[in-house]
């Protein structure tokens, strides 16, 4: 069940900013790139060619473009990737995110069990020297006992949710609580944008910028963004930093999980 929003007196209009880092560090390797050369400006294609360049890690230009607007979001990170890596290949990176103000969070491979949960979440903490406490499942994967096994291995808040893939829907705003978990559906996804819905590099922005005001206006005040790290140096993901400047010219907070999971509790204890 839904529960009440916060009240307009306690918190702006807020825009919860995510990024799902679902690649090794390494990337996915030269052919793998070239394959899809299309995706990608001339120039990043040439430095993949001449320079073993690796596009898909773009937690960098993310955080660049971020402190440009004074904004911190949440990172998702796998506790093992495809090829076998485990997150500690990226703890430079973590210890980076965390020391500069940015949220680590759990991008969960299995949710079958608490204790898998556990496991998971230990090893991203590890890395990161300090507790996880929100997540969101690879690929969006839930099951009927997803939340219920967060909730045990100590998870607070998750965004794994969503409703409706090829259309903008209200029941992927604002926040639930299921099995004792706070749970923000995802509201705006840069691949289900794309693919979905069809959106191109020239109309990715003004669409997000104009459903954003619409659904703020009809008393929506929570919202949840996902823009993938590996997204943002390919034609039409490049536009994230677009897309911030100009949502950044209206009222809205925009927050880590760990805020708006605060917000909310804080809401529900009142």
């Amino acid at each position: 069940m839904k529960s009440p929003l916060p009240s307009a007196s306690s918190t702006k209009q807020v825009l919860i900013v995510t990024h799902d880092v679902d690649w090794p560090l390494n990337g996915p390797g030269t052919a793998h790139i070239l394959a899809r050369r299309d995706r990608f400006p001339t120039e990043i294609i040439r430095k993949v060619i001449d320079e073993g360049f690796n596009p898909y890690y773009g937690i960098p230009k993310v955080m660049e473009i971020e402190e440009k607007f004074g904004i911190r979001s949440t990172f998702f990170f796998r506790p093992t990737y495809d090829d076998g890596s485990p997150v500690d290949k990226y703890e430079k990176t973590v210890k980076s995110l965390l020391s500069h103000g940015w949220e680590v969070g759990l991008h969960s491979n299995s949710t079958s069990t608490p204790e898998d949960v556990n496991l998971e979440k230990k090893l991203l903490e590890k890395t990161a020297g300090k507790p996880v406490y929100g997540s969101r499942v690879h690929y969006l994967k839930v099951s009927d006992d997803t939340f219920s096994n967060l909730a045990q291995a100590g998870i607070r808040y998750d965004s794994s949710l969503s409703f409706n893939k090829e259309q903008i829907d209200t029941r992927n705003t604002g926040y639930l609580v299921k099995d004792r978990l706070i749970v923000f559906p995802v509201t705006f996804m840069d691949a289900y944008l794309f693919t979905y819905m069809g959106l191109s590099e020239e109309t990715i922005v003004p669409f997000i910028v104009k459903t954003v005001k619409k659904l703020f206006d009809s008393g929506i005040q929570i919202m949840t963004l996902l823009w993938h790290d590996n997204s943002v140096m390919m034609k039409g993901g490049r536009s994230y930093e677009d897309v911030i400047r100009q949502l950044s010219n209206a009222n809205i907070a925009f927050l880590k999980g760990i805020e708006a999971f605060g917000i909310v509790q804080k809401q529900i204890n009142s």
